[in-house]
């Protein structure tokens, strides 16, 4: 059993996103070209109706449908119920899912310390920079000419 997670808000509307791209992929664009194929042929030629979008999704369903009748193999997809999980089953992927977030929280925390610790030993990094040298020269000759 694969179990698939979605965090909040966003994943929300990345799944929503993605529905509807599948959607329009595999319904809307077939359909539009049936409809384009009916509305260029069998209009001009035999004087049909034309069709709009929706009666060409439409019509790629019924062509969809009498393909998977015909050829006997019905649809790729099948729905089925999948085997219950036992408690222990659920339970150890409860488990699991709070190990980790809780080393995620762990390492996120390590990092934060190691930047922090990294920064103590050196609040001030030496900088190799041109000007620096050249402002520090004249910081200590200022010394020496307030002395005089």
């Amino acid at each position: 059993m694969k179990i698939i997670q979605i965090d909040g808000i966003k994943g929300l509307i990345t799944t929503v996103f993605i529905g509807a791209c599948l959607f329009a992929g595999f319904v809307v664009s077939p359909g539009y070209v049936a409809m384009s194929l009916w509305n260029k042929y069998l209009v001009t030629s035999y004087m049909l109706p034309s069709l709009d979008i929706f009666q060409g999704v439409l019509l790629w369903t019924i062509i969809v449908l009498i393909y998977c009748v015909m050829t006997g193999s019905g649809f790729a997809v099948s729905l089925r119920n999948t085997p219950e999980l036992s408690d222990e089953e659920l339970d150890s992927i409860i488990r699991s899912a709070r190990l980790s977030t809780h080393m995620r929280m762990m390492n996120k925390l390590i990092s934060k310390a190691d930047r922090f610790e990294n920064s103590r030993k050196n609040p001030f990094p030496p900088t190799n920079d041109v000007n620096s040298s050249i402002t520090q020269q004249n910081n200590s000759d200022d010394k020496f000419t307030n002395l005089k």
